[in-house]
């Protein structure tokens, strides 16, 4: 049987037949090439719509987020060093209210010795009968839970008004308007207001707040409050229930959110932002903007304060982070509350501190760094009496008052002292060896 043989390509222009089939060819392939330029196009064009929107949501989720985190590449894990602490307070979300005139005076003065007997305007337990459910629990808690809107002037790309610059959470802690919230989220506010579960906004008065043991109480005035019993932190057991509520990445999307978990631990001691305190471990879910709300027990009664929570697990062989679950961090309430009294009573707590972070480097680290092991500055404090006197970041502190200590001595010898006491490091940087005299300053007047 004979076979057509199709002409050497170089020919096959001569041949009618083959012409016709290419020309046909052509015309499929111009069809499917405008069809894929179109497919590509319109997904190029989605995807950067989508790319754009999810950039934004992940950008509002950090910047309108009031919550503390903590990685575990960070010192806050690695024995005697400082942490990182990531609240971010300086967020610029699209206002949830209008902005605050010019004209608005400020209202963030510390309010002298307000009422002592404020503890008569607390709420007493709820009643066991009523709380037979989650839902029950939720109800009966749920009105006490308030949103916390931080004005600032830096949030605006110009000079003006206050804008909105960041949210959080809060609960209400008496009929008579006091509200507990974190220090970071009413950090650096000119101007703070609260939202009502029932979607009221209302101005509200800075009582006080302390860097440290990140807590802060606000004053509103309003009627029909619903404040929170508060519990017994020191009775938890690992494996109770709790749940968190508060407003999650914003104080309006997401308002009044509730997350279910148990608590994994009762007291971690955490490094955050350099400062080290007690916090209870719980697997409830907490995000950005849950920070100051409450933790909230089967009885209805709020057992600690939303503060923090690990943000990555680690790292795999390519370096890339690996996200944790489940690992939030709350104030427990009995260490809240002597704050709480102290705010309230006094209107700031005093704790002395010379605005310096300091980490200690052992034998094995400084030999791999050719460097003496010891106790080194880590970070100054910009403004602070450390820095006003001289000391900067690397120097080893050798002794303080000419006693040698280690980083707990310190820490131990600082915190003896009172505001307006001076000191006096032997600090060597370089070859030099320098006597650096220091004045105790307040912690809460250093960030």
């Amino acid at each position: 049987m004979s076979r057509k043989i199709i002409p050497y390509p170089c020919d096959y222009k001569n041949v009618a037949s083959v012409r016709r089939a290419r020309r046909g060819g052509n015309v499929f392939v111009i069809i499917l090439c405008v069809l894929i330029a179109f497919l590509l196009g319109f997904g190029a064009y989605y995807a950067t719509a989508n790319d754009y929107a999810a950039l934004k949501n992940l950008r509002d989720f950090a910047e309108r987020g009031m919550c503390g985190f903590v990685t575990p590449t960070d010192p806050a894990i690695v024995p005697d060093a400082p942490a990182t602490f990531e609240p971010d307070a300086q967020a610029t979300p699209a206002p949830m209210t209008p902005s605050i005139p010019e004209s608005a005076a400020p209202v963030l003065t510390p309010a002298p010795n307000p009422d002592p007997a404020y503890r008569e305007g607390m709420a007493q337990p709820f009643d066991a009968a009523s709380l037979e459910s989650l839902p029950d629990i939720i109800d009966a808690a749920s009105p006490g839970v308030v949103g916390i809107l931080n004005y600032q002037s830096a949030a605006r790309p110009v000079v003006g008004e206050p804008r909105l610059a960041g949210s959080g959470s809060g609960f209400v802690l008496t009929d008579a308007g006091y509200i507990v919230t974190n220090q970071h989220v009413v950090e650096n506010a000119e101007q703070l207001k609260v939202s009502l579960p029932d979607g009221t906004i209302i101005d509200a008065t800075l009582i006080g707040s302390d860097v440290m043991s990140d807590v802060a109480v606000l004053k509103v005035e309003a009627e029909g409050l619903k404040p929170l019993p508060i519990g017994d932190s020191d009775t938890i057991r690992v494996g109770e229930f709790v749940l968190a509520i508060g407003n999650p990445i914003s104080a309006d999307e997401l308002y009044g959110s509730v997350t279910f978990g148990i608590i994994s631990a009762k007291a971690r001691q955490i490094n955050i932002d350099g400062f080290s305190n007690e916090y209870m471990q719980t697997d409830a879910a907490v995000n950005p903007g849950n920070s100051g709300g409450p933790l909230i027990n089967m009885r209805g009664e709020v057992i600690g304060v939303t503060s923090a929570k690990y943000t990555t697990a680690g790292y795999d062989d390519l370096g890339n982070s690996i996200s944790s679950e489940g690992i939030g961090f709350a104030l427990p309430i009995n260490n809240v509350m002597k704050i709480v009294d102290t705010l309230i009573g006094e209107g700031k707590v005093v704790r002395p501190g010379i605005g310096v972070t300091i980490t200690t480097i052992d034998e094995e680290t400084a030999q791999e760094n050719n460097m003496e092991p010891g106790v080194y500055v880590y970070s100054v404090t910009l403004g602070g009496p450390s820095d006003a006197a001289g000391l900067k970041v690397d120097d080893r502190l050798v002794a303080l008052d000419g006693v040698e200590l280690d980083q707990d001595g310190f820490i131990d010898v600082i915190r003896s002292k009172t505001v307006g006491d001076t000191i006096t490091f032997t600090v060597q940087r370089g070859t030099e060896t320098l006597e650096i005299p220091v004045t105790v300053g307040d912690l809460n007047e250093m960030h």
